[in-house]
């Protein structure tokens, strides 16, 4: 397996595992099944990190994927800290429970520690992340903008005691709630996307 910055040329190889890696996925709160979605939307976002942005390859084809958005974490005192977030993180069905996920999340990890970030905030399965180290952001006194601190929100300190005091989570990037709450688009992109995929499938 290698891992690797992504390219533009990458990118209709990560929408298409993207869909395939989330198709047979559930947990709480989901609407509905648009992380492919939300990865076109992020093309090209000024929030998006590049230099964090990875693809996993094996016998030349791309299955794998992580992409990071910065993030802040506002005090109770009205202090900021830098933060930042990954996600969707997608492997194809056919790789998966092969180490390639936590590959891609450790390679990243530690490529944002050298670039100077101090911690990573996501909203993930809970029943995996903490198996690679990720811990409940409400031992840290964060939360969501909405107040709460479900299992799903954990964080990894790439710098000790760089949450200390807590805060809250406010994410930078605008994509992340337009995948969620724009009906509209998400259907109009799905069609097309699928028009797409299945051509794909049938050609082979």
């Amino acid at each position: 397996m290698n891992i690797r910055l992504e390219k533009p040329d990458d990118y209709v190889a990560v929408e298409r595992l993207t869909y395939e890696a989330f198709l047979s996925l559930d947990f709480p709160g989901r609407r509905r099944m648009d992380e492919h979605y939300l990865i076109w939307l992020l093309k090209g976002s000024k929030s998006v990190i590049p230099e964090l942005c990875f693809v996993a390859e094996q016998g030349g084809e791309v299955v794998g994927h992580i992409l990071y958005t910065r993030n802040k974490i506002k005090g109770a005192d009205g202090s900021e800290k830098d933060g930042i977030t990954f996600g969707p993180l997608s492997v194809l069905p056919k790789y998966q429970k092969q180490g390639i996920g936590s590959a891609l999340v450790f390679h990243s990890l530690e490529k944002a520690r050298e670039m100077g970030f101090g911690a990573v905030l996501i909203t993930g399965i809970p029943e995996y992340y903490p198996k690679i180290g990720f811990k409940r952001a409400r031992d840290y006194g964060l939360t969501l903008e909405d107040g709460t601190a479900e299992d799903s929100f954990m964080v990894f300190e790439l710098v000790t005691g760089y949450l200390e005091g807590g805060g809250v989570l406010h994410f930078s990037a605008p994509e992340y709630a337009l995948a969620e709450n724009d009906d509209e688009g998400y259907y109009a992109f799905h069609k097309r996307f699928m028009a797409g995929y299945l051509n794909m499938e049938i050609g082979g």
